[in-house]
């Protein structure tokens, strides 16, 4: 009788200790994203390829929807969050600086995996980056 009590007991515990390791990323705790890879471009003919560095980001994102607020930069700058959308199982993350000579953001990040994309424009180009999130 006690080996019959003891799988349900294992099994119950196995469940609920993946349910806190696999912790959502759906805005409801802050989250680390990194970069993996960027394409800049200044000129509709061409566009180029590179890492955080080539655009001067940080190779990881601190995303905090609860301050709404983007860090990562070594120098302490930080981005202000405009907007927040789910649907479809994605993120939307939406910002805008304006005293840099207007600048536009947008990350979505999908749910269930940590799958990252972004795009930054400004008036003489932008930028898209790619990368992976994962709760902080």
């Amino acid at each position: 009788m006690k080996k019959r009590l003891i799988w349900p007991a294992a099994l119950t515990a196995v469940l609920v200790t993946s349910a806190a390791v696999a912790a959502p990323l759906d805005g409801s705790q802050p989250m680390q994203c990194s970069i993996q890879a960027v394409m800049v471009c200044h000129d509709p003919a061409m566009c180029v390829r590179g890492n955080a560095a080539t655009v001067n980001m940080p190779p990881t994102l601190k995303i905090n929807l609860a301050e709404r607020i983007v860090t990562g930069a070594a120098s302490g700058r930080t981005a202000k969050i405009k907007s927040v959308g789910r649907g479809d199982g994605r993120l939307l993350v939406q910002g805008e600086e304006v005293g840099m000579g207007g600048i536009a953001w947008d990350v979505v990040i999908v749910e269930n995996t940590g799958a990252m994309s972004g795009a930054v424009l400004g008036h003489g180009g932008g930028f898209l980056m790619f990368g992976a999130c994962t709760p902080d």
